[in-house]
């Protein structure tokens, strides 16, 4: 279901390459260094790919100890993501398991720290925990939330159902609505 219905143009995403990318993230012979910076790639190639989106990769702060894997200046353009704030970080977990609680609160004061109000977390594998009893990272994002700290939640199942700029900005501006409504995570 679409939240925004003004006829825009659809922007196209490289599926070949979003689908290399991805494909190198999981290919076991690749370290883990080649795999992280594959799936970063692949998130890059959708941001990049959304109206207004400019993306900045891995940086690190003043006091080198905290590194963000994207910053995402939104312009805020008609076909892109209006209901996102001007500036979010990303955060991008290739990870074989799910990303557990204590992952989710760092992100959450990563994003604190850098003055922003949301994040996106892209967890290959989802995060920990239970959404309807809020338990694991789910807590971690409802405290959060709390306390004025927004975290949208991607996987890799999100990624391969991704063909268009309009894909992304539907899910995200969805994720968005759901999470104030549920108070955490969700998936649908």
């Amino acid at each position: 279901m679409r939240l925004y219905t003004e006829v825009i143009a659809v922007h196209a995403i490289d599926i070949d390459e979003l689908r290399d990318c991805l494909a190198k993230a999981i290919e076991p012979g690749n370290s883990t260094y080649i795999r992280g910076h594959a799936f970063e790639d692949a998130i890059e190639v959708v941001f990049t790919a959304v109206p207004g989106c400019d993306v900045q990769r891995n940086s690190l702060n003043r006091f080198a100890s905290e590194e963000v894997d994207l910053s995402v200046m939104n312009f805020k353009d008609p076909g892109g993501l209006r209901a996102l704030p001007d500036i979010f970080l990303v955060e991008c977990k290739d990870w074989s398991v799910p990303v557990n609680a204590a992952t989710v609160s760092t992100f959450a004061l990563k994003i604190r720290h850098r003055g922003c109000t949301l994040g996106i977390l892209v967890a290959a594998n989802g995060v920990t925990g239970n959404p309807h009893e809020r338990t694991a990272a789910f807590q971690s994002a409802a405290l959060a939330l709390a306390e004025g700290t927004k975290i949208l939640l991607m996987t890799t199942a999100d990624l391969h159902t991704i063909t268009c700029a309009t894909d992304v900005v539907d899910l995200l501006h969805r994720r968005l609505l759901d999470l104030v409504a549920a108070g955490t995570f969700t998936l649908a």
